[in-house]
């Protein structure tokens, strides 16, 4: 609220005639120039203190608080000239005129403005200053208000010149104090992964929309007189980030470094916007309240790795005997931003051990987890080895129709089975044959046209993420001695190995050539130490 100077006394002073007290009395110069000084405040106290319109008058100490406000514009607006003022003296020396007489709808009424004088902000101090003014009645109207301020001063009115408060003479140079109520908002935002992880480390920058300008600048706390720009900000040990001292306004926030956060993909497009009010609420999403949380999640894929049992299950390790077919699962989980990523693709690299069969039988699969069908040449490009490669590879790269249909469709799980079968390069026992899977994607998303967005055209890089499956294989060995000499190896013998899948604890010869019996070698003959072997053969009897 304004100190409005209709509150003062005004004396007038007219020359002096035959009919008026012998006494020497001021008259107005109306050679003279004068101004008016604005001296503008942030006051949210409740005393006011009448102005005189001089440099000398207090301000309420109620609110200690109290700081010169930046960036308040007026434009002041001539409604009577030194003549008008003179008579309106004449007939009313104590008051001034009333400065509704000059509004329409609380606004000026441009058809009683004699001369307007241009906008003057105030500066650091909160002091705007107009000079040279000629003489007469001014209404004087805040037309540009600081975000931080509740609500703009009531237009006034100043007599240029004014007297003084002792009544003897006349003030030329007119200070006038109004000053606003100013409010403030904070916000808090909590950073998250897969919605579950609370994300420290990771910095942000809090822009704000310049409506002069018409473009996003750096956001300040206001509550200074010039206001301090923040800076980085950084998520703290529980993922949040707290900034206050908001005016009213426009806000987005903005993530540049995703810290230490590694297979997180950093959304650097996506702005997170809110709105301070002039009460100093926020409103973000539909809600107002007086201190919101804006919760932003990064994503960060997975990938699984299994083999095929023999019961039909899927773990990350199986057995098998060479020769076999080897039937392998590749679990993929994708970002629900994945239209956004430049790069997302499977990659499956097979050991020596392994041999990719004929394209035909080995059936490689891709499925999703709901029934959303991928078209192959359309929604991803297939690389896979030649016939009977050992060692292998395959890929599996999105294209862009792809990603779109992954992220329209809500697929959040891909998966990919194929066979391969063990060969004669299986290593046996505890190292195992593995099968390493990898999953190539995108680690971060920018804008390209957001030209105030500091990500804007940056480059993402890649992550990756492994994960292996093993097939082990064992080996049988036979060392043929004398039966009462061990010392003695038998050379020459001959044996014949069967897996027995039976129920039998001991097998005789008639359960191995049964239908519980499988010969897998015939005639193993033992070697000069007497000694033979078979290997590559899975878990069994």
């Amino acid at each position: 609220a304004a100190m409005v100077l209709s509150t003062m006394t005004v004396t007038a002073f007219a020359e002096e005639t035959a009919s008026t007290p012998t006494k020497t009395v001021a008259t107005i110069d109306t050679d003279l120039k004068g101004s008016i000084t604005i001296h503008k405040y942030e006051y949210n106290g409740t005393t006011e203190i009448p102005g005189t319109g001089e440099t000398t008058d207090k301000l309420p100490t109620d609110d200690k608080e109290m700081k010169a406000l930046e960036g308040a514009g007026f434009t002041i607006y001539k409604v009577a000239d030194v003549n008008d003022l003179t008579n309106y003296y004449n007939a009313n020396p104590e008051s001034l005129p009333s400065v509704n007489d000059y509004l329409k709808d609380g606004k000026i009424d441009t058809t009683k403005v004699k001369k307007t004088v241009t906008e003057v902000k105030t500066n650091k101090n909160g002091i705007a200053e107009f000079n040279e003014l000629e003489l007469g009645f001014y209404v004087v109207v805040e037309t540009t208000t600081p975000d931080k301020v509740t609500d703009p001063v009531d237009p006034f009115i100043v007599s240029v010149p004014m007297t003084t408060k002792d009544g003897d003479n006349w003030l030329y140079n007119v200070h006038v104090y109004p000053k606003n109520k100013t409010t403030y908002g904070e916000v808090t935002l909590e950073k998250k992964g897969n919605n579950t992880e609370l994300l420290s480390g990771v910095k942000f920058v809090l822009q704000k929309w310049n409506t002069t300008e018409s473009t996003w600048k750096n956001a300040k706390n206001e509550t200074g007189v010039e206001g301090v720009q923040f800076g980085e900000l950084t998520t703290d040990a529980n993922g949040k980030i707290t900034v206050n001292g908001l005016s009213q306004g426009k806000y987005r926030f903005i993530e540049t470094d995703r810290g230490g956060n590694d297979g997180y993909i950093m959304d650097g497009a996506t702005t997170y916007e809110f709105t301070v009010t002039a009460e100093g609420k926020i409103n973000y999403d539909g809600k107002t309240d007086n201190n919101i949380t804006i919760t932003v999640n990064n994503e960060k894929p997975s990938l699984e790795k299994s083999v095929k049992n023999a019961d039909g299950s899927y773990d990350n390790d199986t057995d098998a005997s060479v020769g076999d077919t080897v039937t392998w699962k590749v679990e993929a989980s994708v970002p629900s931003n994945v239209n956004k990523l430049k790069t997302y693709k499977l990659t499956d690299k097979m050991s020596n051990a392994l041999t990719w069969e004929d394209k035909t039988k080995a059936g490689l699969e891709i499925a999703t987890d709901n029934e959303t069908t991928l078209i192959k040449n359309t929604d991803y490009i297939l690389t896979v080895p030649e016939d009977n490669t050992a060692g292998g590879t395959w890929t599996i790269e999105f294209t862009e129709a792809g990603k779109t249909k992954l992220a329209s469709s809500k697929v959040k799980v891909i998966t990919v089975t194929f066979n391969t079968k063990l060969n004669e390069n299986a290593k046996i026992g505890s190292d195992g044959n593995l099968n390493d899977a990898e999953l190539d994607y995108s680690n971060a998303i920018y804008p390209t046209a957001d030209p105030k967005n500091p990500n804007n055209n940056n480059e993402p890089g890649e992550d990756k993420i492994q994960d292996q499956a093993i097939v082990y294989s064992f080996q049988m060995n036979i060392e043929k001695v004398d039966g009462k000499n061990q010392a003695i190896k038998l050379k020459g013998v001959t044996f014949d190995l069967y897996s027995y899948t039976g129920k039998n604890p001991n097998p005789t010869e008639a359960d191995l050539k049964g239908s519980a019996g499988k010969p897998i070698a015939k005639d193993l003959t033992t070697d000069g130490e007497g000694k033979t072997q078979y290997k590559g053969l899975k878990n069994g009897t």
